[in-house]
């Protein structure tokens, strides 16, 4: 058996594994939907671990499709970042964000530090001006990366990008910039809403939760770097009929499809549907909704929008 077909089944053991325990753990909390407000994003995180692990292990059997599966699923991956500060907003408010204006309101402005105060000045707003800054914090992410996934494909088909290669003059180390700006952002914008409101969260225990999804943002990309990284080195090299750029792509879905594995594992003791047990399932009839919580994300980037991508 070649490199590539051991690299591909076991790619695929440990993906049907990381889909078998997700899928089961969504299952569950579908069986037991009882909180839908926050249920609803707590189903669309666990999602992450399935279109992480398909689109990986997919991308190992169809090496020409990779690029493009990537980008795929790094769409879902800011949309996930969102969803748990939507889903902290729900465990505070319950569907209604003026609960949770109210609690900013009664906390001090929080100080910056360097280099956010470059960005956002000495202090950040307060009540519902903080609210929406978080959510601004966090969209930004979910526009910017598939932007510049998109961007590394077009480049990519114009021999303007390569994995690991930091001539200036190409585009991927000026697309791994803003990506890492962003994400920064992003991280900070919910590090800074959990701070202000950590007593009133600490019931909910978010902290599992944002390290869940914390690791697989920072596995994927920074592990993604060190391979391009090493490739640069030439300590990489084409095997068989997988060219140097396949084996690379390989090297990381094979390692993300591993992950994957071990974070849906994590997510059944960060997630639990313990606490949502008992009573009856209010499902909405919409399986966006019931699965995405696409209803409150519309909402928000509507809300968001005028900033993110100004008319004029």
């Amino acid at each position: 058996m070649k490199a590539e077909e051991i690299a591909w089944v076991v790619a695929g053991l440990f993906s049907l594994a990381a889909l078998l325990i997700s899928v089961h753990l969504i299952r569950q909390h579908h069986v037991h939907f009882t909180r839908p407000v926050a249920q609803s994003k707590i189903v669309g995180i666990l999602w992450m671990v399935p279109i992480y692990a398909v689109s990986s292990w997919l991308g190992l059997r169809f090496k020409d499709a990779a690029p493009t599966l990537n980008m795929m699923r790094d769409c879902y991956e800011g949309y996930a970042l969102y969803l748990f500060l939507a889903l902290m907003v729900a465990y505070l408010g319950g569907g209604d964000e003026r609960r949770v204006v109210a609690l900013l309101e009664t906390r001090k402005p929080m100080k910056t530090t360097f280099p956010m105060s470059l960005l956002f000045g000495k202090e950040l707003p307060q009540g519902e001006q903080f609210l929406r800054w978080a959510k601004l914090g966090t969209l930004q992410y979910s526009v910017i990366k598939p932007s510049c996934a998109m961007m590394a494909l077009v480049l990519s088909l114009m021999g303007r990008f390569k994995e690991g290669d930091f001539d200036p003059r190409k585009g991927w180390v000026w697309l791994t910039i803003i990506i890492n700006a962003s994400v920064a952002v992003a991280f900070y914008s919910l590090v800074a809403f959990y701070v202000m409101l950590k007593e009133p969260l600490a019931p909910f225990k978010p902290v599992p939760k944002f390290l869940c999804i914390k690791a697989v943002l920072f596995l994927s990309f920074w592990q993604g770097v060190v391979v391009a990284g090493l490739a640069r080195l030439h300590l990489i090299h084409a095997i068989g009929g997988w060219s140097k750029e396949n084996v690379e792509t390989g090297i990381q879905d094979l390692l993300i499809c591993t992950e994957m594995a071990i974070v849906a594992t994590a997510h059944t003791i960060a997630f639990p549907v313990g606490p949502y047990v008992g009573g009856a399932a209010r499902h909405s009839g919409h399986i966006l909704e019931d699965h995405f919580a696409h209803h409150c994300a519309v909402r928000d980037f509507n809300e968001v929008m005028p900033v993110l991508l100004p008319s004029r």
